[in-house]
């Protein structure tokens, strides 16, 4: 089971990885799902201890907080506004006995992101931009929409407490608000560390 082998720091394929998901959602997962070895090495920047509350804005099928919740004791905590993923991720969550992982159906403005000392993000705002990056029919292109979302991520990352750690991946450094510090980047710098000031 690829979350045993997570656990014992054997990180699978993402092919093998996605075959717990359904192959609709199988075909999405390169462009719109966080790759294995990036959430390993995200949840260990966002992670140091088991009372560590993670949030990834835009969670999709919860693979992220799934795999994180699989290599830390820390608690992960998915926002995803579709209901159709979030159920996904919340039965996966159970047909795997994932115990520290919670998928909320929401909003990602509706939570008090002081209430986290984590922050992923995975450009979830980019299918707003790119008619060929649409998940699903309930995506639409829409500039106004995208830069609203932007506007509203740099609102709910400045009520964040400070020293709140901030992973992104495939996001521009303009995107992050001048609270957090940045502080070091790999993959090629697609995959970068903020801590707010």
């Amino acid at each position: 089971m690829v979350f045993k082998l997570l656990k014992q720091k054997k990180y699978p394929s993402d092919t093998v990885f996605d075959e717990i998901y359904p192959k609709l959602h199988r075909e999405h997962s390169a462009r719109h799902f966080t790759p294995v070895n990036i959430a390993v090495k995200a949840a260990r920047l966002l992670a140091d201890k088991h009372t560590d509350k993670i949030l990834d804005i835009g969670s999709g099928i919860g693979k992220f907080c799934c795999i994180g919740s699989s290599v830390s004791d820390a608690q992960f905590y998915g926002v995803e506004k579709r209901k159709a993923l979030t159920n996904l991720a919340n039965k996966i969550k159970r047909n795997y006995k994932l115990k520290n992982v919670h998928f909320i159906n929401n909003d990602f403005t509706a939570l008090d992101f002081k209430t986290f000392n984590g922050i992923y993000f995975f450009n979830s705002f980019h299918e707003y931009l790119d008619s060929t990056c649409v998940l699903d029919e309930t995506s639409k292109v829409s500039l106004t929409e995208h830069t609203q979302y932007h506007l509203d991520l740099k609102m709910k990352l400045n009520e964040c407490q400070k020293g709140t750690r901030l992973v992104t991946y495939y996001t521009f450094k303009n995107k992050i608000p001048s609270s957090f510090q940045f502080i070091d980047a790999n993959e090629t710098g697609l995959l970068k560390f903020y801590i707010k000031k």
